[in-house]
């Protein structure tokens, strides 16, 4: 009997064991099967580096997404790109801070969210810095706080720019910084290739405000391809002799507002190229230069037309022209049209207003037929101040295409510095009078007997017009 037990036991023994390491492999074999960690899974969510749908890095940069994660570790996760934390330095090189600034900018474009790149207060020697995107955040924003300080060699610039913004959506420029591009060289060297101190290729819905722009090679600024840019508080600094250095040059771009910009430089303190549309420019400041205008255009054949510009509110100050509308002569068909001046204050300033289709700077025209640029619907409104020279209002259309509804309105310019009298000069124009006009006009029906230096034809279109006056000379004191 006690044998019995004794086997029975040993019986109830094994089965218990062999069923405990049954239970053991089972939890072993379940382990297998748990959900892989992303590394182990190839349909794991992948990374944005390993998914071609992502928004990808700059195509310049692999490193993009990686400096990013360094640099917002660094930064405390803030999105704040400083250059000083990628070696830039007031003591360092221009090439050496070309560098810092680009890798700074690659690692806040590959941020996820809207990051700044910031440039703290100091001077910095830089060469060209090309902030290209598209980004893979929104709202990029350049702090600069600094001033930055260009090459003075032309030659060290390989492309049109010195800082070009390309591809930026939504971007904002902004800091109170300086941007000197150390231009006096270039001035009296042949020539337009130089390098202009801020380019925006391709940038919509952005601003900038408060930077100031001194002694550039080129053009200060320039908007090309671009729609949406706001300019508030900008400021121009360069000297009257300051060849080509357009305070703001803008083509191809549309939706462009200009406010309170203040431009002393040597050239247009504010210039309209072709295929640019609606732009709205109020309370800027203008002097010395040569004031603010649309063109030149015509130059090269295909351009497209200019149209809906209205300029408000302005001061234009000791310059070679006031407000201008100009055409190279020979140009192919385009048009400009919907042009609005309006309440502008001039203090000597030669050629106040000026319609200029023969438009030949320097010789430099091949073809002197006359323009076939289409200029129509344009009106000069409350324009009041002093003349430097006897013909304060010049308005010389093409014989080809005749400009077309030109309204003088409310018209008040006397004799300035070195001018005893005042007078105005039409050629090729149809349109009228509104209001009291000083000098006597030259278009609208009471040209021929107001006494103005009138050469007026009649209009391309088949409604009548007062007949041509001969030349004559009545100023207005």
């Amino acid at each position: 009997m006690r044998e019995t037990q004794t086997m029975a036991s040993s019986m109830y023994f094994k089965i218990a064991l062999i069923s405990c390491c049954l239970v053991l492999a089972t939890a072993h074999g379940d382990k297998k099967k748990a959900a892989p960690t992303p590394a182990d899974d190839k349909k794991a969510a992948p990374t944005p580096a390993d998914d071609k749908n992502a928004a990808p890095a700059p195509a310049s940069d692999s490193s993009a997404a990686g400096n990013a994660t360094s640099a917002s570790a660094a930064s405390g996760g803030s999105g704040v790109f400083d250059v000083t934390k990628y070696s830039a330095s007031t003591s360092a090189s221009a090439s050496a801070n070309s560098k810092a600034f680009t890798d700074a900018f690659k690692a806040a474009c590959a941020f996820k969210g809207q990051p700044t790149l910031s440039i703290p207060a100091g001077t910095y020697q830089l060469g060209p810095v090309n902030f290209e995107g598209p980004c893979i955040g929104s709202h990029i924003t350049f702090d600069i706080k600094g001033t930055l300080v260009a090459i003075p060699d032309n030659n060290a610039f390989p492309g049109p720019a010195w800082l070009e913004f390309d591809s930026l959506h939504e971007l904002v420029v902004q800091g109170g910084g300086i941007v000197d591009g150390q231009g006096k060289a270039s001035w009296t060297q042949g020539g337009k290739d130089k390098a202009i101190n801020m380019r925006f290729m391709k940038c919509n819905n952005g601003k900038v405000t408060g930077i100031t722009s001194k002694d550039s090679k080129f053009f200060h600024f320039a908007l090309h391809n671009s729609q949406g840019l706001i300019f508030d508080g900008v400021k121009v600094v360069a000297p009257s002799d300051s060849k080509n250095t357009d305070g703001i040059h803008m083509s191809m771009s549309s939706n462009i507002t200009l406010n309170a910009m203040d431009i002393a430089t040597g050239d247009d303190c504010i210039s309209i190229g072709q295929g640019t549309n609606n732009v709205q420019i109020t309370g800027c400041k203008c002097g010395p230069g040569h004031g603010i205008s649309i063109g030149s255009l015509g130059k090269v054949a295909g351009e497209q037309n200019v149209g809906n510009i209205h300029v408000k509110s302005c001061t234009i100050q000791h310059t070679s022209n006031g407000v201008r509308i100009k055409t190279w002569p020979g140009a192919p068909p385009s048009e400009a049209f919907g042009i609005t001046f309006e309440d502008i204050t001039m203090t000597n300033v030669s050629n106040p207003i000026i319609i200029d289709q023969l438009y030949c700077p320097d010789n430099e025209c091949s073809n002197k037929s006359p323009s076939n640029v289409k200029i129509r619907d344009i009106t000069f409104s409350g324009i009041k101040g002093t003349s430097n020279t006897e013909v304060a209002v010049k308005l010389a259309c093409s014989e080809k295409v005749p400009c077309a509804n030109v309204i003088l309105q409310d018209i008040a310019l006397q004799p300035g510095a070195g001018c005893s009298k005042v007078s105005s000069e039409c050629a090729h124009v149809q349109g009228d009078v509104k209001g009291t006009i000083k000098p006597d006009p030259c278009l609208g029906a009471g040209a021929a007997s107001s006494g103005g230096n009138a050469t007026a034809s009649a209009p391309s279109s088949p409604a009548p017009a007062a007949p041509p006056a001969k030349k004559a000379r009545k100023a207005a004191s």
